[in-house]
């Protein structure tokens, strides 16, 4: 069994949200942990990527990029948190949650702006967006009562905006200038995706993932769940 079982992420809790989310892979990624899984690095690259954008822009111009500022998005980007410390108790410690934003900026009001980046094709209606939206307002709760003395954070803080911002891939080749003999250029455009606070949704998958987690074995699987039967094939090899 983990040790840190009772520590849960904030894009792991989100998952919780999702319609067709199965408890009893909850209770096994959290308790045992889940095998590794093949993941392209292109897509750790471009987010990687956009977070160097920003600092390459600040760096330049001194302020943040034309995009955040017409999306109504002010102040001076914080340095990313460690997962490590940006976290908090609750259930009276019997849980905690923690996870890094992609953004924080401290407004110039004093307030903070969180915000994540997606790199895919912007759409109203994403299957995701209940993910997003608790992984979001994780990042808000953990803002605002985090107690620390770091001199470069203002934690605890009030967080007045959360949002995502899509980096949609523009994929026609409409210039001579995208192929050169270095190789192509692929452009991205910004979407701003506005996310409310979800504070009541929040503390009831709290109370759910600690009323998964309190089992003693984990509880039955969604019956559309396709990860099960993976997990089981796995648990049959280690038997």
């Amino acid at each position: 069994m983990r040790r840190d079982w009772d520590i849960i992420s904030a894009r792991t809790l989100g998952a919780l949200a999702l319609p067709d989310a199965c408890e009893r892979c909850f209770w096994i990624r959290q308790k045992v942990g889940e095998p590794p899984a093949p993941f392209p690095g292109i897509f750790s690259s471009i987010d990687s990527y956009s977070k160097k954008v920003l600092q390459a822009f600040l760096d330049w111009h001194q302020r943040i990029p034309d995009w955040f500022e017409q999306f109504g998005l002010l102040g001076q980007p914080l340095k990313s948190p460690h997962y490590m410390w940006f976290k908090i108790p609750v259930l009276g410690g019997r849980l905690a949650l923690r996870g890094v934003p992609d953004e924080i900026l401290q407004t110039p009001n004093g307030t903070l702006a969180i915000i994540d980046y997606k790199t895919a094709r912007f759409k109203e209606e994403d299957p995701f967006r209940p993910l997003y939206e608790i992984q979001l307002n994780v990042y808000a709760r953990i803002a605002e009562q985090l107690q620390t003395n770091k001199p470069d954070y203002p934690f605890p803080c009030p967080v007045e905006t959360l949002g995502l911002i899509y980096y949609d891939p523009i994929t026609e080749v409409d210039r001579v200038d995208k192929i050169h003999g270095r190789g192509f250029l692929m452009e991205f455009r910004a979407c701003w995706s506005p996310v409310a606070r979800r504070d009541d949704w929040l503390d009831a998958l709290i109370a759910q993932a600690w009323a998964i987690l309190s089992r003693p074995e984990p509880p039955p699987a969604h019956p559309n769940c396709k990860v099960c039967p993976t997990y089981e094939m796995i648990a049959s090899f280690l038997r």
